[in-house]
């Protein structure tokens, strides 16, 4: 439940998350492609509607100027071609032909025979279908220059006398249209350039505050509850940082909490009475370990001594016994007065919680022995230890009621523990027969009978077995044959 001993929760699928969106394309980017796209599309979009407006203008303005011409010039063939005057049509036609433009000249009669042809003119079965439509007709590309033809009828008092045909050079459609092809070019060019620009500067601008709450949640993610953001914007993103800075702070109020759970409760039972949805009184039996550890000649001692300096000394023991305990598996169920209550394969089992709490009991009373050496040299009172172990099936769970509620176990097995206790003198570990021929430890410490007492609701004697705290001599050939003989787990 510490801050500082607890993993970050999601660190590792953060940093994975985090590392394969590093590798992929920046919000910069994406924006200033989505932008080129859209620009692209919209210019080519824009000049496909501009260059076909541009290419029915052409030819309007080519059909207008081609009739205006073609009209003059069959007014003016009038009166030649009535009079049958070709030098005079001739004439006409001469003055025209090397207008620019003009690639071609011919006047027919009213039965299309041709009275004057000059340069590149249509033939003759097309002039006829073209008088009949009064209409051009387009020659197609001769010598890279495009050219169409355009017949006039020659008429005097609504009577056909003749037809005159123009071709001209529509080349000049085509300079005009590549050149407003070129200027569409451009400035599609220009657009896109300055739409990767813009985009790539919008994408900055939004990327940064996005870093920052990447760089925010990686704070979070490492446990760092104290990170705040400064100077929230006033959009979206802003918003999503005040709710992460509302939320950090409500983590950070949940970490203190739990660590001040903590201190009042260990560990392992904080844990599992945090991920219990509900708490509720009850519990369930199991197979666990519990040991006393009382301060021998405490009542005497605590007639000397005022209860600050008192509340000191047993803070001073109770923190090394609490070291030690958790070194083994165990921890604090709670502390009765000058007793320290320790609890082995619960609420977290532990197939080893007999094992571990006779170890946990040797090195409570070494780390004792060695403390008090330390606090006899600095003139300080100094107490010892007795300490009593039992094992059994124990009902663990929430005791007391629904507004004061404790975890802790009930049972014959921590009854019989507590009193042993008060059977233990200063300096002794006392232990069941039970204990003592289920965990072998004849075969690792050096054991004896201490006394055989009957306790009421028992119908056998309870026989009472002390284990010195120092470990028997075995060779290794005697562990192996211990080993092989499954005395030893």
């Amino acid at each position: 439940m510490n801050g500082k001993n607890k993993k970050p929760v999601g660190k590792r699928k953060f940093l994975s998350a985090f590392l394969a969106k590093a590798t992929s394309p920046t919000i910069a980017v994406k924006l200033a492609a989505i932008m080129t796209a859209v620009i692209i599309v919209g210019m080519g979009l824009l000049s496909l509607f501009i260059l076909g407006n541009q290419s029915r203008v052409f030819e309007q303005q080519a059909d207008a100027y081609a009739a205006a011409l073609g009209g003059q010039l069959a007014v003016a063939a009038i009166e030649p071609v009535l009079a049958g005057d070709i030098q005079a049509v001739e004439q006409l036609t001469a003055n025209l032909v090397y207008k620019e433009g003009i690639e071609g000249i011919a006047i027919y009669s009213d039965e299309l025979k041709p009275l004057v042809t000059m340069g590149v003119i249509p033939q003759k079965n097309k002039i006829s279908i073209l008088a009949e439509q009064a209409e051009y007709w387009s020659l197609g590309e001769k010598e890279h220059i495009d050219l169409s033809s355009y017949v006039s009828k020659i008429s005097f008092k609504d009577l056909t006398v003749g037809y005159c045909v123009l071709t001209f050079d529509r080349s000049f459609m085509g300079a005009a249209y590549d050149k407003t092809l070129r200027t569409i070019f451009l400035i599609t060019a220009f657009m896109v350039v300055l739409g990767v620009v813009v985009a790539a500067f919008i994408g900055r601008r939004l990327s940064r505050p996005i870093l920052q709450l990447v760089d925010g949640t990686h704070e979070i993610s490492e446990g760092n509850y104290a990170f705040r953001f400064e100077d929230c914007r006033t959009d979206e993103l802003g918003l999503l940082m005040d709710s992460l800075n509302t939320m950090t702070e409500g983590l950070s109020k949940k970490e203190q909490v739990e660590q001040t759970f903590s201190r009042y409760v260990s560990s392992d039972v904080a844990s599992t009475l945090m991920e219990e949805k509900e708490n509720r009184l009850g519990g369930s039996y199991v197979e666990a370990t519990v040991l006393f550890a009382d301060i021998s000649g405490f009542t005497s001692l605590s007639e000397k001594l005022d209860p600050e300096a008192l509340n000191s000394l047993l803070n001073d023991y109770f923190t090394l016994i609490d070291q030690i305990a958790g070194d083994h598996q165990g921890h604090i169920d709670k502390y009765i007065g000058d007793c320290a209550m320790i609890l082995f394969g619960a609420p977290v089992q532990d197939e080893e919680h007999g094992v571990n709490a006779v170890r946990c009991a040797i090195e409570i009373q070494r780390g004792i022995e060695k403390y008090n050496h330390k606090r006899r040299n600095l003139d300080m009172i100094t107490v010892d230890f007795s300490i009593a172990i039992n094992s059994g099936r124990m009902l663990a769970g929430n005791m007391g009621s629904e507004k004061r509620m404790e975890y802790t176990v009930l049972g014959n097995a921590v009854n019989l523990a507590s009193r042993l206790s008060s059977l233990a003198t200063a300096g002794q570990i006392l232990v069941t027969r039970e204990v003592h021929d289920s965990l072998f430890l004849a075969a690792l410490y050096e054991t004896s009978v201490v006394q055989t007492i009957h306790l009421r609701g028992k119908s056998k004697p309870v026989e009472i077995w002390k284990v010195e705290p120092r470990a028997k001599l075995v060779s290794s050939t005697e562990l192996a044959a211990m080993k092989t003989s499954n005395l030893i787990h």
